[in-house]
């Protein structure tokens, strides 16, 4: 593996360049990793073995959490521009190139795509606070309009993300994906809901505002956010977490839950939250996005822009009221 890492002393950031240059830590000074990320010897992933038959169990086949970079499609694979698109998008799995601007706190990473669009991130630390920039510029190096879809995908997990953390946001509409219905599926398939307490499939109540302590698996769309910011908190530890962006950039935001799940990969080994705001929503690809008229488009020779921050903060039982661009958590 090609490692870039990224170390201010408040917050350490390893990146790997050889899969999609994927965050795989976010690790604080005492060493907790705020990400999930497990050290899985199996399944085995496609691309040193054989394809498992399907876009989906090729890219979960590589899978150990982490984060990942959803560019230009995100969810389903499909066929745009005569191209065919794999699932979650192809920047999310080959190598990207390395440019350091400074001692150890400042890269550009950079990665070609299937369509005719590039992306460029600039991931630097604060000079001493536990607070990490993202800055974006993704290019249509051609004379079409090319469409995509643009997204973050990071894992949280123990022990940030354990039973009983609380999860702020924003209120917002929300709905539950229409495919996901299994065993461990609590809310009603393509249900419309706001974001918080709501009612299960068996009309019970349900807060998603807590993480679970019981085996679950929930897909879900986040609309008409008040403002651009999430957060994780445990209050058991004092670990806590959290997000910021532009809305206009990203105006949705995609919440998964893998809890204990017993299919492919996971077989009961998996305890991610996911909150991942993105260009667009539900997460069935690109080419159901322009089918549907909500994907974004680059026109030619374009240039579109996006900023995150991820931030790290002293968590508490009293809930997070909104966090800033320079990561400032405000409770």
């Amino acid at each position: 593996m090609t490692e870039a890492v990224l170390d201010n002393g408040a917050l350490k950031v390893r990146i790997d360049l050889d899969q999609g240059a994927e965050i795989t830590h976010l690790l604080t000074p005492q060493g907790d990793n705020l990400l999930f990320h497990a050290d899985w010897r199996s399944p085995l992933p496609s691309g040193i073995s054989q394809s498992y038959g399907s876009q989906l169990l090729d890219w979960l086949s590589a899978y150990r959490g982490g984060w990942q970079e959803l560019f230009p499609n995100g969810g389903g694979a499909g066929t745009v521009m005569g191209t065919p698109l794999p699932f979650h998008g192809e920047v999310s799995r080959t190598r990207w190139r390395a440019e350091w601007h400074g001692a150890g706190r400042d890269v550009t990473l950079s990665s070609g795509t299937r369509l005719p669009l590039t992306i460029h991130r600039r991931m630097r630390l604060d000079a001493s606070r536990p607070v990490l920039f993202i800055e974006e510029t993704i290019e249509n190096e051609s004379a079409r309009t090319v469409p995509y879809i643009w997204g973050h995908h990071p894992a949280f997990g123990p022990p940030l993300a354990a039973p009983g953390a609380w999860i702020d946001l924003p209120a917002g509409r929300l709905s539950t994906d229409a495919g996901v219905d299994g065993d461990l599926a609590d809310l009603v398939p393509g249900s419309t809901h706001v974001w918080g307490k709501v009612t299960g499939r068996r009309g019970e109540p349900i807060d998603l505002s807590v993480v679970p302590d019981s085996p679950r698996e929930r897909l879900c769309y986040i609309e008409e956010l008040a403002a651009g910011w999430c957060a994780i908190r445990n209050p058991a530890n004092g670990l806590g977490a959290g997000l910021a962006w532009d809305l206009a950039d990203f105006p949705n935001l995609w919440f998964w839950q893998e809890i204990g799940g017993t299919g492919f990969p996971w077989y009961g080994r998996a305890a991610i939250t996911a909150l991942e705001p993105a260009t667009q929503s539900p997460s069935h690809g690109l080419e159901a996005a322009i089918a549907a008229g909500t994907a974004r488009q680059l026109e030619p020779h374009g240039r579109a822009s996006a900023r995150l921050t991820f931030t790290v903060f002293a968590a508490t039982d009293r809930p997070v009221a909104g966090i800033d661009a320079e990561g400032v958590v405000r409770i």
